[in-house]
Order: structure tokens, then C-alpha cells, then sequence
């Protein structure tokens, strides 16, 4: 009676070991890597337009080939966040706002928000929304101004409290 004691309580310090064991190997979430100061400090921004040669069977769903620079333009200096500015050396970011298929969703088309600092010209960040699919024209403006505005809703989640 007292080895089947002994026996059980061998396992149940062994399980125990285990158990401790598998927590202690679970990898830690790692910190949050820091938003370029660029980001977290700007306030002028310039929207420039890469879109305007955009195919034509976009365009005609949101303005012509300048809508959706117009609409993002729109809607950053309507969030009240950023300052858009005439001249990119005027600017502490350039944002270009790019439509294409999305990079996680398939069959989707997205819209992509490139961030680059004007002095260097380098990529600082990407932040890409889907847009929904429509099969009527209506629709199909509705949901690409819908992602418009959750880019800028996104971009200032990058620096709350400014």
C-alpha cells in the first residue's frame, strides 16, 4: 500500500513538474515595437497622388482618376488630426493612398496607405483596408469611401491622444 502511495505521489510531482514546464515554455506577446517618431509627432502632412494614370474601371467608380485623392484628402484634414500642406518639403509626412487587391484578403480589393518621412523618402509604415465588393456603382462608392475613412481612422489610432 505505502509503494502505490509513493507511486502516485511521484506521478502526481512529475504532472505538476510538467504542467509548470509547458507554462514556462509558452512564449511571452512581445512588447510593442515603438510608431516612428515621424508618426507620433507629425502634424502637417502632404497627400500626394499617385493614382491619377489608375485604371480607368476603377476610376469610374469614385470620381474619375482623382476621386479617391480627393476624398482622402478630404477626409485627413477633416479629422482634424493633421494639417494638409501644399508642398511636400512643407510637409512632416507624405501619405499616398494607393488602390489594389489586399494583401491578407483574397479576391478583395484594398486600399493602401503608404507613409514616408519627405526628408528621406523612406516607407515608415503600411496600413491597408478591403474594401467590399458591390456589384452596383452606388455601392461600390459607399464601401470605397467606408475604407477611406477607417485608413484615417487607423492612422490616427497610431497616435492616440495628439
Amino acid at each position: 500500500m505505502q509503494s502505490k502511495i509513493n507511486i502516485l505521489a511521484a506521478l502526481f510531482v512529475m504532472a505538476t513538474l510538467a504542467a509548470c514546464s509547458l507554462q514556462a515554455q509558452t512564449p511571452a506577446e512581445p512588447p510593442a515595437a515603438p510608431v516612428p517618431s515621424q508618426i507620433v509627432n507629425a502634424r502637417r502632412v502632404f497627400v500626394s497622388n499617385p493614382n491619377s494614370e489608375q485604371d480607368p474601371r476603377i476610376s469610374k467608380y469614385f470620381g474619375g482618376p482623382d476621386g479617391l485623392y480627393n476624398q482622402f484628402y478630404a477626409d485627413v484634414k477633416g479629422s482634424g488630426r493633421f494639417e494638409p500642406v501644399a508642398a511636400p518639403t512643407d510637409a512632416d509626412l507624405i501619405f499616398q493612398v494607393t488602390m489594389g487587391l489586399h494583401p491578407f484578403v483574397a479576391g478583395y480589393a484594398a486600399l493602401r496607405l503608404s507613409v514616408l518621412d519627405p526628408k528621406t523618402n523612406v516607407l515608415l509604415w503600411t496600413i491597408s483596408e478591403p474594401v467590399d465588393p458591390a456589384f452596383l456603382t452606388k455601392n461600390a462608392r459607399k464601401n470605397i469611401a467606408v475604407s477611406l475613412e477607417r485608413l484615417v481612422d487607423d492612422l490616427k489610432a497610431l497616435t492616440p491622444g495628439k
